[in-house]
């Protein structure tokens, strides 16, 4: 499967590393309510290609072992040109050990799923109009 691109826009741009079609589709809706574009990435390399130029917000699925979410994390904010981007992961309510450890590797929102996807459009629409 291809990466989506996002079009040209001026305004910020939000990654999303998320391979769960479920919630791609969710991101996919809520952009489209709010009106800000969203660009899905699934590998590492992707992820830390796209964030050369700092977008607004990477979205990630911390369950999804395959990126290994916490050390793209870490890598991300070890990195003084990236470390400004702002990540929200979210992750199944019962995995408390994977919370602690997004947060120790410097994620700076994590969500449980019901509540990621509740607050979606408010999450995407902060960000987009505080850069």
């Amino acid at each position: 499967m291809a990466e989506n691109k996002a079009t040209e826009h001026d305004g910020p741009r939000i990654l999303a590393a998320v391979r769960d079609l479920f919630f791609v589709g969710k991101i996919t809706a809520a952009a489209q309510r709010v009106g800000v574009p969203v660009e899905f990435v699934r590998e590492e390399t992707a992820v830390l290609q796209k964030t050369a130029s700092t977008p607004a917000m990477l979205i990630l699925d911390l369950s999804d072992a395959t990126l290994n979410p916490i050390s793209l994390i870490a890598k991300l904010k070890a990195d003084p040109a990236r470390k400004e981007v702002r990540i929200i992961g979210y992750l199944s309510h019962v995995q408390a050990e994977l919370m602690r450890e997004a947060h120790q590797a410097g994620c700076d929102v994590v969500l449980p799923r019901s509540v990621f996807s509740q607050n979606l459009d408010e999450l995407l629409r902060q960000r987009s109009c505080h850069l």
